[in-house]
């Protein structure tokens, strides 16, 4: 078979054969048309009279009826025209047909034939996908510096490249630990190891057995399914995973030991039989499984994290008490013991990343005169770093957050344009911050959000769609959320955060999570007296956190770190038009001396919610002259593609002047507002650019930041651009 695994043609249409595999089996009735036509088109290319060597020497190996291959060209045409009217009865039934007609075991010949192993995807996935990430943690690990955030980063692109559960194969239990090894069940349903990410060895993962509610369950030889969490343990933090044996689930490893499970002994070989002739399985000695696992990530909820930890001390006491008397203790008591221990850990793995609720600090009263200058203040004083930015910038940082604009921080590394995201959370009651890195790989929403699973009927969140939930619920409604893309530009914004910024423009700003049917069918496995804990749950967060149509919360506010050098995508003029952005740079240190001698010693949290930050104190008619003067610079650029300001960016000036507390802070505003909505957006030919060019001088010149920004753009001999 060399010749035909190594055609490149026949190779060429391995993804739109997997598509269609996986849309046959499951029942989600989505697929993209293209992968139909495709899999028409090589169907019509193999069975037609004259056909081409490498199509014929494929098809004569198959040995399947070629007219029957024929007439599924046929089905899969009515099936396009099916989905493009959105005629489900008629979508199922075709699908139905093609499978009784053993379309899925022509899919899986043609698979067996082509498709690489799940350890070489898994080595391409680590290479290629995150080989940045790979080759930090190496150098993280050579240099002992290996540390939770990196562990963390690896273990949410790992979930994501899994889909939330991982095989392991128990390779060793003895008095002491129980070790598994991550697996993939390549087609023929042979064990393949996989290597540890970036060491040379073995990838073992372990457990203390006296850790182990049910020591007996697991066998050495089982395969079993485990979520998992980074591991915390600065001793096994190279291992990267905290492995859940308890919550694992033993795999069959053969057909007849998983349909044991649902069938009748008596009845086992007739549906054997059936699923052999579906799946094209000649081989009656072939009784491996291609397994598809179901996963949700394993997760406390809020609330009873919240319980556990208020109730730790008295637990941990307890626990002393039993620890006295453990060797006296009955069952029942022993059991309540090892119970008492787990939550222990649980919370111990836990505590790391939840805020603590019982911080004690200094409340100061809230003084809008004074606001913007405590915050400076409190800033140095509240951190260990002892930040120091000047007070016009964190002005233009507040009134962009509370004018609900897109705010980008942009600069190079090391200005503090993350750090004054969390030093406003240490500064103001009721503020949340969330960082989230952005990674180079994003392409599209779901990278941002999570996607809907189809088969488990659960919604797998990032921590970006974890925020938004959190800020959504009512008990959060009085607190401000900041969710901070750190990074924003290594990936294309457009891309992965197009839905947001599509969705923040509407009266309503929603997101489309999945479709509205699966609400329905959770509140039916509610409402299902057979269904498991874990499917209750899991339909409780879906209703309850994420339902198909999610509207963002008025509380939170968006906000990006922009790095600006040849690794990062460069910004469209759909994300420039929607956003505020200034830049943050290295203050000297005369300037910091100048600010350090006029701070207030202070430290604590101002006093505030919500509403107090988002009312402002000025009304249009008080903001009318300055965005009349505002427009009037933006004139200057009118005659060139999206240089000049939008009726949307004349609305975010408006709104962002209403928070000035006079009529004469807005002069000095004037000049933040050009630099950081005006000038961005100017990518102008020097050649045309010169036409205008004593006159912008002119304009600018009062605005000495904005001059001297223009200045700079003005050195290029080509093309005028703030970026």
């Amino acid at each position: 078979m060399t010749e035909i695994t190594e055609d490149k043609e026949l190779l060429s249409y391995v993804d739109s054969f997997q598509d269609m595999q996986n849309f046959l089996l499951n029942e989600e009735n989505i697929i993209d048309i293209d992968v139909i036509e495709k899999v028409i088109l090589f169907i019509r290319e193999g069975t037609k009279n004259r056909r081409k060597k490498n199509f014929k020497t494929y098809f004569e190996n198959i040995e399947m009826n070629i007219d029957t291959i024929k007439d599924w060209g046929n089905i899969l045409e009515k099936l396009i025209d099916a989905i493009k009217h959105q005629e489900i009865n008629s979508i199922k039934e075709l699908k139905d047909h093609l499978i009784l007609q053993g379309m899925l075991g022509f899919n899986r010949k043609y698979l067996d034939t082509f498709s690489i192993s799940g350890r070489q995807k898994y080595l391409n996935w680590l290479n290629n996908q995150i080989g940045d990430l790979k080759n930090k943690l190496l150098e993280a690990y050579r240099n002992n510096s290996l540390n939770s955030e990196l562990v963390g980063e690896f273990v949410t692109e790992f979930k994501k490249y899994l889909n939330g559960r991982l095989l392991l194969k128990i390779v060793n239990i003895d008095t002491k630990q129980i070790i598994g090894v991550p697996i993939h069940l390549n087609k023929n349903g042979d064990v393949e190891m996989l290597p540890h990410p970036f060491l040379d060895s073995e990838w073992e993962l372990s457990r203390s057995i006296d850790t182990l509610k049910d020591k007996e369950r697991i066998k050495v030889g089982d395969i079993v399914a485990a979520y998992f969490t980074d591991n915390k343990s600065e001793r096994y933090m190279h291992t990267l995973l905290y492995v859940d044996f308890d919550g694992a689930e033993i795999l069959p490893q053969t057909l007849q030991q998983a349909l044991s499970e649902f069938v009748d002994n008596e009845y086992i070989e007739q549906y054997m039989e059936k699923i052999r002739k579906i799946f094209g399985i000649d081989d009656k000695n072939d009784e491996q499984i291609a397994t598809l696992i179901l996963q949700k990530l394993l997760d406390i909820s809020s609330d009873i994290r919240q319980k556990l930890l208020e109730e730790r001390d008295e637990i941990r006491k307890e626990k002393e008490k039993l620890l006295i008397e453990e060797k006296e203790l009955d069952e029942k008591r022993r059991e309540w013991y090892r119970i008492m221990k787990k939550i222990d850990e649980m919370i111990e793995i836990e505590e790391q990343t939840t805020p603590n609720k019982n911080e004690t600090y200094t409340v100061i009263e809230y003084e809008p005169e004074q606001f913007i200058s405590h915050l400076q203040s409190l800033f140095y004083y509240n951190d260990d770093q002892h930040l120091i930015y000047k007070e016009e910038i964190i002005k233009t940082f507040i009134y962009s957050l509370q004018a609900n604009i897109l705010t980008l921080l942009a600069g190079p590394s090391g200005t503090g344009k993350s750090s004054i995201v969390q030093a406003l959370g240490r500064a103001v009651e009721n503020v949340e911050v969330r960082m989230i890195p952005v990674q180079s790989s994003w392409t599209d929403t779901q990278d941002l959000l999570g996607y809907f699973h189809p088969i488990d009927k659960t919604f797998v969140p990032t921590p970006f769609m974890e925020a938004l939930a959190e800020a959504a619920q009512e008990q959060n409604q009085s607190k401000l959320f900041l969710i901070c893309l750190d990074e924003m530009n290594l990936a294309h914004i457009e891309y992965y955060f197009s839905e947001i910024l599509s969705a923040r423009e509407q009266k309503t700003p929603v997101l489309h999570l999945y479709p509205k049917r699966y609400l329905e069918i959770a509140k039916f496995i509610l409402s299902d007296e057979r269904a498991s804990v874990e499917q209750r749950k899991s339909a409780e967060e879906l209703i309850r956190l994420y339902p198909p149509v999610f509207k963002i919360p008025e509380n939170v506010r968006f906000v990006g770190t922009l790095n600006m050098d040849h690794t990062v995508k460069p910004l469209s003029p759909k994300v420039i038009d929607r956003s505020f952005i200034f830049e943050v740079g290295h203050l000297k240190s005369d300037e910091k001396e100048k600010i350090k001698k006029k701070l207030k010693t202070l430290t604590g949290k101002i006093k505030m919610d919500y509403e107090t930050f988002t009312s402002p104190f000025l009304d249009d008619t008080a903001v009318n002259d300055t965005v009349e003067k505002i427009e009037e610079i933006s004139k200057l650029f009118e005659d060139y593609p999206n240089a000049s300001l939008n009726s949307r960016g004349i609305k975010h000036v408006r709104n962002f002047l209403k928070y000035a507390k006079n009529k004469e802070e807005h002069e000095e505003l004037i000049d933040y507002i050009i630099l950081g909505k005006i000038l961005p957006r100017i990518e102008i030919k020097r050649s045309e650019f010169d036409k205008i060019y004593n006159k912008v001088l002119n304009e600018l010149s009062p605005y000495s930041r904005s001059y001297q920004r223009l200045k700079v753009m003005l050195e290029s001999k080509h093309t005028v651009t703030f970026w």
